[in-house]
């Protein structure tokens, strides 16, 4: 095989592996932004999965039974942990989304819409909503920290409870839990 084949062959291997890992988006979360890792070596995200006391979740409002893990792989680098509680009357469902992608990464995000610049506490903050899901339902709370971002997403569980704004919502739990999530 010729070299210039053989660049070929490697080029076009590194254009579709970029293709299948380059862009993802979820409805229900777990992934909004780009799937690649920001930073270089290991990723290692805060857990709220484990690392968020049943007590905690309770104080702020929701559910320590009805956890929900999304995205918690058992071993290795991963770049998005990812949990979600309901409140005690099952009306909202709270997704609390630690990552290494960035605030601007959201900014960017195409898949992202009707974003308003705000603030958690001190830390810059995003809201938007996804999408695939501009019908009122979920809401996207995002603020920095050191490690990338933190997402609070909140989404009406039941249709009927629909009572508030559910991004007033989401602001509300991200305000509520700021304090407990690493700067």
């Amino acid at each position: 095989m010729r070299t210039a084949d053989i660049v070929r062959a490697v080029l076009a291997a590194v254009a579709a592996t970029a293709l299948v890992t380059g862009c993802t988006s979820s409805s229900d979360g777990a992934a909004t932004g780009t799937a690649a890792p920001t930073a270089a070596g290991p990723i290692e995200v805060f857990n709220p999965c484990t690392e968020l006391p049943d007590e905690l979740v309770a104080e702020v409002g929701l559910s320590p039974a009805s956890k929900d893990v999304v995205t918690d792989p058992p071993e290795g680098e991963s770049s998005w942990r990812v949990c979600a509680w309901l409140t005690p009357d099952n009306l909202i469902r709270v997704s609390i989304l630690s990552t290494s992608h960035t605030l601007d990464e959201a900014r960017a995000n195409e898949n992202l819409v009707h974003k308003v610049e705000t603030t958690v506490a001190s830390r810059p903050a995003l809201r938007s909503n996804d999408k695939a899901e501009i019908d009122g339902k979920s809401c996207y709370t995002s603020f920095a920290a050191e490690q990338g971002m933190f997402e609070i997403k909140a989404t009406w569980f039941e249709e009927d409870g629909w009572t508030r704004d559910i991004c007033e919502i989401s602001g509300e739990f991200a305000t509520a839990l700021e304090p407990h999530l690493p700067k």
